[in-house]
């Protein structure tokens, strides 16, 4: 039985994948309108934001999917900022939000590897 505690925490990871989809929705329609991969990891937050909510069995495989995933988008995306716009403000706000993503996911993955019974029907 989950704690007050746990259903918080369930709860805010809820709602930080869903804003990171719309986030990933957001760029996808005003920037990159061909880039599957964005789609892709929209599609997943979304759907882990609804795995957390209801506690789904899948959760942690689709966060593990989501964190490989945008690990290596955020890290290639961090790479292009420095090599090409390396020493302006824009690229410290890039590389800002790309790290807060990176820990978002690998604190997500965390929680639903440790938690993970917590997932079990």
């Amino acid at each position: 039985m989950a704690s007050v505690a746990d259903e918080r925490a369930r709860r805010a990871f809820a709602l930080l994948h869903a804003v990171a989809g719309v986030l990933l929705i957001s760029i996808l329609a005003l920037q990159v309108r061909q880039h599957a991969p964005l789609a892709i990891l929209a599609a997943l937050h979304i759907a882990i934001s609804y795995g957390f909510l209801r506690a789904q069995p899948w959760t942690p495989w689709f966060t593990g999917i989501a964190t490989a995933l945008g690990l290596v988008f955020s890290s290639l995306a961090m790479y292009a900022c420095l090599s090409w716009l390396s020493g302006s403000i824009e690229a410290y706000l890039i590389l800002t939000g790309l790290s807060a993503y990176s820990l978002f996911l690998i604190i997500s993955i965390s929680y639903a590897v440790f938690k993970r019974k917590d997932f079990r029907p």
